[in-house]
């Protein structure tokens, strides 16, 4: 076992491959202490020696598999755990995230930025996590005094049973606004939300072309609350279409149609709301050139596939999907132009007797090689 020191963050790789293990390191040692094992038995002595922040495996190793490697950790772990899996090993990942030994995978073949961003966000959860237990200690302590002395002041409990139950409500409120109504119960019935495969839903991409060259001209204020007056009109038309939103990032809006419960005809509900989105843009575009502000030329993609989706964080829940589906509806969004809404041929395959649609060939795109895409013109 091998360590590259260059920083405060220790990161495990486990790989009975030596070839992957030396990849990994050249990747990654600059930016992270970086220990290495080559099996599932030396990476628990690593474990046992040292403070590791994340822990990343392969899933398929002989003797132990990266799962089984997981299960032999403690029950509460102070560090994050991650799978590196190919698709065939989905079902067993899936069990590790219910049972709460993994925080997320990762499919192979792993690109290094996106691999680093991914160990970054899960440094976040780690800092998080460790910060919480620090504060549950505070809390408890805090709670104990506390109750001594509602013990002692019978119309201080009254009141704060009240202000409990308002604020409970709020909180219940809030729950709804960034998880599923479905997946919120389950969170609060259960105490945790389980990770489930969809076989197929319809997930869209949009962003705005030409972004930071308009946020270079615009004032922060009047950037944001031209975002927000965007997203909350993007916001309007996927609650008339029963579309889940899962996040923005930045100048980025996603949403998917098909989950948590089926949709009938998802990938073609999804599409008139693309449309209507851009149909929204068109007026607000209108407006903002009367007003002589910058327009926001928006591009879309939509890919219709498989997903697994989940509630990850400790705090500050976030409702995500992982997959190839949602990686090619990203890249189709990226392949779009401005205005234009673009999908996949499986998609295509699905919609074409209700819209006209322009053939655009076959474009090239990362790691999938050359892909059928198709503009959406208007409605049939």
């Amino acid at each position: 076992m091998t360590k590259e020191d260059t920083s405060g963050f220790n990161i495990l790789y486990v790989d009975d491959e030596e070839n992957n293990l030396v990849s990994f390191r050249a990747a990654l040692r600059r930016h992270y202490n970086v220990f290495t094992a080559i099996s599932g038995e030396e990476g628990m002595k690593v474990v046992a020696e040292n403070d590791i922040h994340v822990i990343v495996t392969d899933q398929r190793m002989p003797g132990m598999t990266g799962v089984q490697f997981l299960q032999k950790l403690p029950d509460e772990p102070d560090s994050v755990r991650m799978i590196l899996t190919g698709f065939s090993d989905i079902e067993a990942i899936i069990e590790a995230i219910n049972t709460g030994r993994v925080y997320r995978y990762i499919t192979k073949p792993w690109d290094k930025d996106e691999l680093k961003i991914t160990i970054d966000n899960a440094l976040e959860a780690v800092i998080l996590r460790r910060d919480n237990k620090s504060l549950i200690s505070e809390l408890k302590i805090h709670n104990e005094q506390l109750e001594e002395k509602v013990k002692l002041r019978t119309l201080e409990i009254e009141n704060k049973s009240l202000l409990l139950e308002t604020e409970m409500a709020k909180a219940d409120k809030l729950l709804l606004n960034i998880l599923p109504e479905e997946i919120a119960s389950e969170l609060k019935k259960f105490g945790k939300s389980y990770a489930r495969k969809y076989d197929q839903v319809s997930v869209l991409f949009t962003d705005i072309a030409g972004f930071t060259s308009i946020a270079e001209k615009m004032a922060p204020d009047e950037l944001v609350a031209q975002l927000d007056d965007s997203f909350r009109g993007f916001d309007r038309i996927i609650k008339k279409y029963d579309i889940e939103k899962i996040k923005t990032i930045g100048d980025s809006y996603m949403c998917v149609c098909g989950l948590p419960t089926s949709v009938e005809n998802q990938a073609q509900v999804l599409t008139n709301a693309a449309l209507d989105m851009q149909e929204f843009m068109s007026g607000f575009n209108t407006s903002k050139r009367i007003q002589n502000l910058p327009e926001f030329k928006i591009r879309m993609g939509i890919h219709t596939g498989p997903v697994v989706a989940g509630v990850v964080g400790l705090t500050k829940f976030a409702y995500d999907i992982w997959g190839d589906t949602v990686n090619l509806a990203a890249q189709l969004e990226q392949k779009s132009e401005p205005g234009k809404v673009n999908i996949s041929q499986r998609t295509y395959a699905l919609i074409k007797d209700h819209f006209h649609c322009s053939h655009r060939g076959k474009l090239s795109v990362k790691n999938k090689g050359e892909v059928d895409m198709y503009f959406v013109d208007r409605k049939s």
